[in-house]
Protein backbone atom coordinates (compact mmCIF):
# COMPACT_ATOMS: atom_id res chain seq x y z
CA UNK A 1 0.00 0.00 0.00
CA UNK A 2 2.59 3.77 -1.07
CA UNK A 3 3.88 6.48 -3.39
CA UNK A 4 7.57 6.42 -2.60
CA UNK A 5 10.69 8.18 -3.80
CA UNK A 6 8.96 11.10 -5.44
CA UNK A 7 11.87 13.52 -5.34
CA UNK A 8 15.11 13.94 -7.15
CA UNK A 9 18.33 12.68 -5.59
CA UNK A 10 19.31 14.55 -2.44
CA UNK A 11 22.28 16.85 -2.34
CA UNK A 12 25.31 15.28 -0.76
CA UNK A 13 25.34 17.39 2.42
CA UNK A 14 21.61 18.04 2.99
CA UNK A 15 18.40 16.19 3.69
CA UNK A 16 15.89 16.64 0.88
CA UNK A 17 12.31 16.14 2.08
CA UNK A 18 9.08 15.82 0.12
CA UNK A 19 5.45 15.33 1.08
CA UNK A 20 2.75 13.83 -1.12
CA UNK A 21 -1.02 13.74 -0.68
CA UNK A 22 -2.79 11.27 -2.89
CA UNK A 23 -6.09 9.57 -3.69
CA UNK A 24 -6.45 6.04 -5.01
CA UNK A 25 -9.37 4.86 -7.14
CA UNK A 26 -9.16 1.28 -5.98
CA UNK A 27 -10.81 -2.07 -6.41
CA UNK A 28 -11.28 -4.10 -3.22
CA UNK A 29 -11.45 -7.86 -3.59
CA UNK A 30 -11.22 -10.50 -0.89
CA UNK A 31 -12.78 -12.46 1.93
CA UNK A 32 -13.40 -11.79 5.59
CA UNK A 33 -14.59 -14.00 8.45
CA UNK A 34 -15.62 -12.81 11.92
CA UNK A 35 -16.68 -15.24 14.65
CA UNK A 36 -17.87 -17.82 12.16
CA UNK A 37 -19.67 -15.30 9.91
CA UNK A 38 -18.21 -15.05 6.42
CA UNK A 39 -18.52 -12.46 3.67
CA UNK A 40 -16.93 -12.02 0.26
CA UNK A 41 -15.96 -8.47 -0.64
CA UNK A 42 -15.83 -7.29 -4.24
CA UNK A 43 -16.05 -3.53 -4.72
CA UNK A 44 -14.98 -1.89 -7.99
CA UNK A 45 -13.34 1.53 -8.18
CA UNK A 46 -16.63 3.11 -9.35
CA UNK A 47 -18.55 1.52 -6.46
CA UNK A 48 -15.85 2.40 -3.92
CA UNK A 49 -16.74 6.10 -3.95
CA UNK A 50 -20.36 5.21 -3.15
CA UNK A 51 -19.29 3.11 -0.15
CA UNK A 52 -16.34 5.20 1.06
CA UNK A 53 -16.91 6.74 4.47
CA UNK A 54 -13.49 8.36 4.87
CA UNK A 55 -10.04 8.27 3.31
CA UNK A 56 -6.73 10.01 3.91
CA UNK A 57 -3.39 9.15 2.36
CA UNK A 58 0.03 10.80 2.64
CA UNK A 59 3.75 10.12 2.20
CA UNK A 60 6.81 11.85 3.67
CA UNK A 61 10.26 11.00 2.34
CA UNK A 62 13.71 12.37 3.25
CA UNK A 63 16.92 11.60 1.33
CA UNK A 64 20.56 12.24 2.08
CA UNK A 65 23.57 10.85 0.26
CA UNK A 66 22.90 7.08 -0.04
CA UNK A 67 20.09 6.84 2.52
CA UNK A 68 16.37 7.57 2.58
CA UNK A 69 13.63 7.44 5.21
CA UNK A 70 9.99 7.10 4.15
CA UNK A 71 6.76 7.27 6.16
CA UNK A 72 3.52 6.31 4.48
CA UNK A 73 0.05 6.49 6.08
CA UNK A 74 -3.33 5.37 4.75
CA UNK A 75 -6.64 5.69 6.61
CA UNK A 76 -9.70 4.15 4.94
CA UNK A 77 -13.26 3.34 6.02
CA UNK A 78 -15.61 1.33 3.81
CA UNK A 79 -19.22 0.25 4.17
CA UNK A 80 -21.01 -2.13 1.82
CA UNK A 81 -24.15 -4.25 1.70
CA UNK A 82 -25.17 -7.19 -0.44
CA UNK A 83 -27.81 -9.90 -0.77
CA UNK A 84 -26.71 -13.54 -0.84
CA UNK A 85 -28.20 -16.25 -3.06
CA UNK A 86 -30.00 -17.78 -0.05
CA UNK A 87 -31.85 -14.53 0.59
CA UNK A 88 -29.69 -13.36 3.47
CA UNK A 89 -28.70 -9.69 3.59
CA UNK A 90 -25.20 -8.63 4.63
CA UNK A 91 -24.11 -5.24 5.97
CA UNK A 92 -20.33 -4.87 6.23
CA UNK A 93 -18.15 -2.10 7.67
CA UNK A 94 -14.38 -2.32 7.15
CA UNK A 95 -11.77 0.07 8.51
CA UNK A 96 -8.16 -0.43 7.40
CA UNK A 97 -5.58 1.97 8.83
CA UNK A 98 -1.93 1.56 7.91
CA UNK A 99 1.38 3.22 8.70
CA UNK A 100 4.65 2.16 7.03
CA UNK A 101 8.19 3.11 7.93
CA UNK A 102 11.07 2.19 5.63
CA UNK A 103 14.83 2.79 5.76
CA UNK A 104 16.52 2.62 2.37
CA UNK A 105 20.07 2.07 1.25
CA UNK A 106 20.68 3.49 -2.22
CA UNK A 107 23.02 1.40 -4.32
CA UNK A 108 23.21 4.21 -6.90
CA UNK A 109 21.05 7.08 -8.17
CA UNK A 110 18.46 4.69 -9.60
CA UNK A 111 18.23 1.63 -7.36
CA UNK A 112 17.74 1.07 -3.65
CA UNK A 113 16.91 -1.67 -1.17
CA UNK A 114 14.88 -1.05 1.96
CA UNK A 115 13.82 -2.67 5.19
CA UNK A 116 10.95 -1.52 7.37
CA UNK A 117 7.70 -2.26 9.11
CA UNK A 118 4.02 -2.05 8.24
CA UNK A 119 1.50 -1.47 11.04
CA UNK A 120 -2.15 -2.14 10.29
CA UNK A 121 -5.34 -1.83 12.29
CA UNK A 122 -8.08 -3.99 10.77
CA UNK A 123 -11.66 -3.57 11.99
CA UNK A 124 -14.58 -5.58 10.60
CA UNK A 125 -18.23 -5.21 11.63
CA UNK A 126 -20.49 -7.75 9.91
CA UNK A 127 -24.28 -7.86 10.29
CA UNK A 128 -26.45 -10.58 8.77
CA UNK A 129 -30.23 -10.56 8.34
CA UNK A 130 -31.69 -13.96 7.47
CA UNK A 131 -34.77 -14.53 5.25
CA UNK A 132 -36.64 -15.63 8.39
CA UNK A 133 -36.21 -12.16 9.85
CA UNK A 134 -33.61 -13.22 12.39
CA UNK A 135 -30.44 -11.17 12.55
CA UNK A 136 -26.91 -11.64 13.80
CA UNK A 137 -23.85 -9.43 14.12
CA UNK A 138 -20.16 -9.84 14.84
CA UNK A 139 -17.29 -7.37 15.13
CA UNK A 140 -13.54 -7.71 15.53
CA UNK A 141 -10.47 -5.48 15.53
CA UNK A 142 -6.90 -6.72 15.03
CA UNK A 143 -3.65 -4.78 15.11
CA UNK A 144 -0.71 -6.18 13.14
CA UNK A 145 2.93 -5.29 12.76
CA UNK A 146 4.74 -6.85 9.81
CA UNK A 147 8.41 -6.61 8.88
CA UNK A 148 8.87 -5.86 5.18
CA UNK A 149 11.72 -6.15 2.70
CA UNK A 150 11.63 -4.30 -0.59
CA UNK A 151 13.32 -2.67 -3.54
CA UNK A 152 12.75 0.50 -5.51
CA UNK A 153 13.97 1.90 -8.80
CA UNK A 154 13.68 5.35 -10.40
CA UNK A 155 14.48 6.10 -14.04
CA UNK A 156 14.67 9.76 -15.22
CA UNK A 157 12.79 10.42 -18.45
CA UNK A 158 14.08 13.76 -19.62
CA UNK A 159 14.06 16.85 -17.43
CA UNK A 160 10.52 16.72 -16.04
CA UNK A 161 9.56 13.06 -15.69
CA UNK A 162 10.70 10.16 -13.49
CA UNK A 163 9.40 6.60 -13.72
CA UNK A 164 9.27 4.84 -10.35
CA UNK A 165 8.76 1.17 -9.49
CA UNK A 166 8.58 -0.25 -5.99
CA UNK A 167 7.69 -3.63 -4.46
CA UNK A 168 7.94 -5.31 -1.07
CA UNK A 169 6.92 -8.46 0.75
CA UNK A 170 6.46 -9.05 4.47
CA UNK A 171 4.55 -10.67 7.27
CA UNK A 172 6.30 -14.02 7.39
CA UNK A 173 3.89 -15.08 10.16
CA UNK A 174 5.08 -12.33 12.52
CA UNK A 175 1.83 -10.37 12.10
CA UNK A 176 -0.02 -11.35 8.95
CA UNK A 177 0.56 -14.63 7.17
CA UNK A 178 1.67 -12.65 4.13
CA UNK A 179 1.52 -9.04 3.00
CA UNK A 180 2.88 -7.46 -0.16
CA UNK A 181 2.62 -4.20 -2.04
CA UNK A 182 3.65 -2.98 -5.48
CA UNK A 183 3.72 0.43 -7.13
CA UNK A 184 4.40 1.85 -10.58
CA UNK A 185 4.23 5.65 -10.87
CA UNK A 186 5.19 8.54 -13.12
CA UNK A 187 6.33 11.72 -11.34
CA UNK A 188 5.86 14.87 -13.42
CA UNK A 189 7.84 17.81 -12.08
CA UNK A 190 5.64 20.86 -12.62
CA UNK A 191 8.11 23.25 -10.97
CA UNK A 192 11.08 23.23 -8.60
CA UNK A 193 8.83 22.39 -5.66
CA UNK A 194 5.63 20.85 -7.06
CA UNK A 195 5.01 17.61 -8.90
CA UNK A 196 2.06 15.54 -10.10
CA UNK A 197 2.09 11.77 -9.57
CA UNK A 198 0.16 9.28 -11.69
CA UNK A 199 0.40 5.59 -10.97
CA UNK A 200 -1.01 2.23 -9.97
CA UNK A 201 -0.70 0.65 -6.53
CA UNK A 202 -1.65 -2.70 -5.00
CA UNK A 203 -1.67 -3.78 -1.34
CA UNK A 204 -2.53 -7.31 -0.27
CA UNK A 205 -3.01 -8.51 3.32
CA UNK A 206 -3.65 -12.13 4.30
CA UNK A 207 -4.23 -12.63 8.02
CA UNK A 208 -6.03 -15.34 9.98
CA UNK A 209 -6.27 -16.14 13.67
CA UNK A 210 -8.26 -18.43 15.94
CA UNK A 211 -10.86 -21.07 15.11
CA UNK A 212 -14.60 -21.62 15.37
CA UNK A 213 -16.43 -18.73 17.02
CA UNK A 214 -13.10 -17.02 17.73
CA UNK A 215 -11.87 -17.15 14.14
CA UNK A 216 -10.92 -13.92 12.39
CA UNK A 217 -9.75 -13.84 8.77
CA UNK A 218 -8.92 -10.86 6.60
CA UNK A 219 -7.72 -11.67 3.09
CA UNK A 220 -8.00 -8.50 1.02
CA UNK A 221 -6.43 -7.00 -2.11
CA UNK A 222 -6.78 -3.26 -2.67
CA UNK A 223 -5.50 -2.18 -6.08
CA UNK A 224 -6.08 0.59 -8.57
CA UNK A 225 -4.85 3.83 -10.18
CA UNK A 226 -3.80 6.78 -8.05
CA UNK A 227 -3.29 10.51 -8.36
CA UNK A 228 -1.03 12.52 -6.07
CA UNK A 229 0.34 16.03 -5.55
CA UNK A 230 3.96 16.31 -4.34
CA UNK A 231 5.64 19.23 -2.63
CA UNK A 232 9.41 19.35 -2.19
CA UNK A 233 10.39 21.15 1.04
CA UNK A 234 14.01 21.65 -0.04
CA UNK A 235 16.71 22.43 0.65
Amino acid sequence: MAVLALTESARADDWNTSGTLYLQFANMDGHTEVRGRQADVEVSSSELLDHLDMAGMMVLRSEKERYALTINAVFTGLSADAAAANGAFYDLDVTQDMVELAWSWRMDERYELYVGGRYQSLSVDLSVKLPTGASDAAAKTKRLFDPVLGARAAWPLGQAFTLIARADVGGFGVGSDLTWSALAALDWGLSENFGLVLGYRALDTDYSDGSGEDRFKFDMLVAGPLLGLRYNFGP
